[in-house]
This record gives structure tokens, sequence and C-alpha cells, in this order.
């Protein structure tokens, strides 16, 4: 089972080629192990639309991927897969 929570602290997020996707908005939390499994991210409807997602009428779009994906946390979240590699690595 997953818990979804939202995050006080609003970091961007950059792709393995520089991309900005846009801000962490919330995580999702496995409650058996207790380890945060996929980030949610806000991203802006072109960027959606380049991902093959369609915007939900009436809320931000939003992404999440595994975190397995994440080379680096600093001032920003660093991913390690390139734009082009992202759609294989989102949860649907």
């Amino acid at each position: 089972m997953a818990l979804s929570f939202d995050c006080a602290e609003e970091k961007k997020v950059i792709t393995k080629d520089g991309r900005e996707l846009g801000l962490i908005s919330g995580a999702m939390l496995d409650t058996k192990t207790w380890a945060v499994i996929y980030l949610q991210v806000r991203v802006p409807k072109e960027l959606l639309v380049e991902l093959g997602k369609k915007k939900p009428f009436g809320k931000p779009g939003t992404i999440s991927f595994a975190t397995n994906v994440i080379a680096a946390v600093g001032d920003v979240i660093t991913l390690n897969v390139d734009m082009k590699d992202l759609p294989d690595h989102l949860h649907a």
C-alpha cells in the first residue's frame, strides 16, 4: 500500500541533459517499508504534452517517477535520465 503526501519544500527537478521539469509537489511512501518510492513533480502543460501525458482538467499537471532515477539531491534534484528516456520511468 502507498501513502501520498505533499512536500513543504519545493525543489526544482532537472534531467540529466539539463531540462528543468518543474517543482517537487509531493511523494508516495510505501507503508510496508516506509521508503519513498515515487516523487511527484508539478510540470507545465507543454511538458506534459512532450511526455505524452494529458493535463487533467482543472488541476495542475503532475508526473510521478521512481526514486531510483535520482542522481543527486541538493538545492535542486538532478535525475540520472535524459528527457527522451524519462517517459520510460514515469509512474502511471
